[in-house]
């Protein structure tokens, strides 16, 4: 078996050498991206969800506090309702005295002298609307020392007001081991973020890397390098058959480019050859030119014309895109192809058989010409004299199929793939004229609309059939599927 050939362009070989100039580092810039990305998320929203929490154990604080403190205030306002500042004054007392609860208390004066309780000086800024956090000066077992309550004064009558508070030491505490949880825990969330973070980007970006030593294979020249699938159907998988394709596509162009230029420099050097060895006659036999040399160079040059015709009609086939393409009937089209060729085919003793249906579809009107003349033509050649043609247009659901039957030699069995590579010619072809492209140009032509062509027995002859899918195609260009 023969080794397959391999292609290096320059641009493929000045990346090849920056890939080996780079093989020492491997790149993980996306992967960190990737990881710090997650890590900014994760602390984030640990950040977000500890501080909602904080707030709302908060405010539960402060709606219990503030009730606390009011039914202490009502309690002590009833109490002096009663019994007046003297009995008031000996509850104060009592309740500190027993120091079973975290509670203030000062009674004073219009001018803020102190009548009972420990607080020793009235705070100023206290409100009696509501409660608020303040620091107010106590007296205690250690003497006297400013202390932060949450509290609110309550005016009892003209000339006597209460203060009462309640220590702030589990609002601070909470305060305290916020802090404390959220530097914990956005800490401890980074540190595990990235570290998974990195683990994952890494297993998701080893799809990336797959992708670039495959490519980087396939630019060094081995175009059979494909992307393995992982068979979960997931969008890496997608895209994975998305650049097979892409690669299936470079090789089969590069491939029928190969071929193209083989052929063409095969059925160029022929013609050159005769004509060089024409003019080297006619010079040895001392003649400039006569009538019958200049016919058969003129002959030659129409068969190189005919060559290059074919190739540029070719070229301008494969890179046809659905941009140019308009609503056609193909029906209408194959009809202009028959009444082209029917003179065609009356001078050689056959004719053309039509039947043709209505068959609408979106397409580029001068390449369905070309694609159904080249068929017309290639029946026409091998027909036999008084033999009929049949031309057919279908519509068949979502396709429409265009048939042409010949009753001539057909093609035998194992040499469709000849007869459908670009100049490739069966051996009873080699004396008929062409350059062995119309069957090319049809497969491109059917390719690129989302076609593709058949060739079978007709028993006896030929039956070329172009089946093209009519379903809209997300993609710009229509031939870019997988190759059929």
């Amino acid at each position: 078996m023969m080794a397959k050939r391999r292609y290096c362009t320059p641009f493929a070989a000045r990346a090849i050498s920056s890939m080996r100039t780079d093989a020492g580092r491997e790149p993980h810039a996306a992967a960190f991206r990737g990881a710090l990305w997650i890590t900014l998320i994760a602390t984030t929203t640990t950040a977000l969800a500890l501080t909602f929490q904080h707030v709302q154990t908060a405010t539960l604080l402060d709606l219990e506090m503030g009730h606390l403190i009011e039914g202490e205030a009502d309690a002590l306002a009833m109490r002096f309702q009663d019994g007046g500042t003297a009995d008031l004054s000996d509850r104060i007392d009592k309740q500190l005295a027993a120091n079973t609860r975290d509670v203030v208390y000062m009674v004073a004066d219009r001018n803020g002298r102190r009548l009972a309780g420990n607080v020793m000086v009235w705070p100023a800024p206290v409100r009696e609307d509501r409660v608020t956090n303040l620091s107010v000066m106590v007296r205690s077992g250690q003497g006297v020392q400013p202390t932060e309550v949450e509290g609110e004064a309550r005016t009892l009558d003209a000339d006597t007001r209460l203060f009462i508070g309640h220590l702030a030491d589990s609002r601070l505490a909470l305060g305290r081991k916020y802090w404390t949880s959220l530097i914990g825990s956005v800490a401890i969330t980074g540190v595990l973020s990235l570290l998974l973070g990195w683990i994952v980007s890494r297993r998701g970006l080893s799809f990336v890397k797959q992708a670039a030593v495959t490519g980087n294979r396939f630019l060094a020249g081995r175009l059979d390098e494909r992307l393995r699938l992982s068979g979960r159907n997931d969008e890496f998988d997608r895209l994975a058959e998305v650049i097979n394709t892409c690669f299936e596509e470079i090789e089969r162009m590069i491939g029928s480019l190969r071929a193209a230029t083989d052929g063409m420099a095969h059925d160029l050097k022929t013609p050159l050859t005769r004509m060089k060895a024409r003019l080297e006659l006619a010079m040895l036999r001392g003649r400039s030119a006569d009538g019958d040399l200049l016919a058969e160079n003129a002959n030659d040059v129409d068969t190189l014309l005919e060559l290059i015709n074919g190739l540029l009609t070719l070229a301008r086939a494969d890179a046809a895109t659905s941009d140019s393409f308009q609503h056609v009937d193909l029906a209408a089209v194959v009809q202009d192809a028959v009444d082209l060729y029917a003179p065609v085919a009356e001078e050689r003793g056959c004719k053309v058989v039509p039947v043709l249906a209505a068959a609408p579809m979106n397409g580029s009107r001068p390449l369905l010409l070309h694609l159904a003349a080249n068929l017309i033509d290639n029946a026409i050649k091998h027909s036999p004299p008084g033999g009929s043609i049949i031309v057919a247009t279908i519509r068949d659901g979502a396709s429409i199929r265009l048939s042409v039957a010949d009753g001539g030699p057909g093609i035998p069995a194992g040499a469709t793939a000849l007869a459908l590579r670009r100049f490739g010619r069966l051996d009873e072809s080699r004396g008929s004229p062409g350059s062995g492209l119309g069957l090319t140009l049809v497969q491109t032509v059917a390719r690129v609309h989302r076609g593709h062509l058949s060739l079978s027995d007709n028993a006896p002859g030929l039956l070329a059939e172009v089946v093209f899918e009519t379903e809209p195609n997300p993609g710009g260009r229509l031939g870019a599927g997988r190759p059929r």
